[in-house]
């Protein structure tokens, strides 16, 4: 098997050599220049764009076998502009004879810079987004994290719940924000605007779904648990009921405007939220294409048994 790899290994490269023995044969050729100066000129832009795409390759590889572990590459946003930089300059100044030689040499050069930068570009673009995604999931993992944390806490109602934790957003979106900004690499357009507007979004709708998260049900009903077998005084039974009514408000806008009210009586909670995100792309898109419903309300029922 070792053997009949090898040899299909071998044959494979000796393929790949022979066309590319055959295509810089055809754009000789092809030259209305075929002079050993034009030749000499070909055969300098394939060699450059060989050697620089190995060495960015490379480099490439590194950051995506990063990214594979769940983290980000520092000053990725730098590096990857300098490598840009870096690479293109070092072959514009080894292939500038063929720039000089007016015809398809010139083309062709052309041709082969626009291929290596593409190749480079579009490893970058998906590194970028790569990075996006782990930052994104990190972010939101914390940010439940401590919610889970100060969630039940000294019998804090509903609503206190969701003033406490506003501040917590915006702390969470500004650490998010300040992460991407190691990412940028605004020669591709490649800045942090839509990622930040859409970790904004998601951290106000985890805000809001939590209370009703299976992470935030679990710890309830440990805490229930706890009540529940602690040995108590008949006197001292009870049964209480409590309601708590989550409403969202979601009219049409671009996220620029959203807060949260509410009324507590008793132990019954009112949260009334409102987020004119509807016409937001990156909200669209987690409800399959369609825009989000106007109104949300979820009611949440809670019993305290003390026996």
């Amino acid at each position: 098997m070792n053997i009949a790899s090898e040899a299909a290994s071998q044959s494979q490269v000796q393929s790949n050599i022979s066309s590319t023995i055959a295509e810089v044969y055809t754009q000789i050729s092809s030259a209305s220049e075929a002079s050993p100066t034009a030749t000499a000129a070909i055969l300098a832009c394939d060699d450059s764009f060989a050697r620089h795409h190995r060495t960015a390759r490379a480099k490439l590889s590194s950051w995506k076998s990063r990214t594979g572990r769940d983290l980000t590459v520092d000053s990725f946003g730098t590096a990857a502009a300098q490598l840009m930089k870096r690479t293109m300059e070092s072959f514009d100044r080894e292939t500038i004879s063929a720039a000089g030689i007016a015809g398809s040499v010139a083309s062709y050069r052309l041709e082969v810079r626009s291929k290596l930068q593409g190749r480079i570009e579009s490893a970058i673009r998906e590194l970028f987004k790569l990075q996006v995604e782990i930052l994104e999931k990190s972010t939101l993992k914390k940010f439940s994290g401590m919610l889970l944390r100060k969630h039940g806490k000294d019998n804090e109602g509903t609503e206190k719940f969701y003033n406490d934790n506003a501040a917590a957003v915006r702390s969470a979106a500004f650490a998010f924000d300040n992460a991407m900004e190691d990412l940028e690499v605004p020669s591709l357009s490649l800045t942090k605007s839509k990622a930040s507007q859409e970790m904004s979004n998601k951290l106000n709708t985890a805000l809001l779904t939590f209370p009703d998260s299976p992470a935030a049900r679990l710890k309830d009903m440990k805490q229930i648990s706890t009540v529940v077998n602690k040995q108590k005084k008949p006197t001292e039974r009870s049964v209480d009921l409590g309601l708590d009514l989550v409403a969202m408000i979601r009219p049409d806008g671009f996220g620029n405007l959203q807060g949260f009210g509410g009324y507590q009586l008793g132990g019954n909670n009112i949260i009334v939220g409102v987020h004119n995100d509807a016409d937001e792309p990156g909200v669209i898109s987690q409800f399959g294409g369609k825009r989000p419903p106007f109104l949300r309300v979820q009611p949440k029922l809670k019993i305290d048994i003390e026996l």
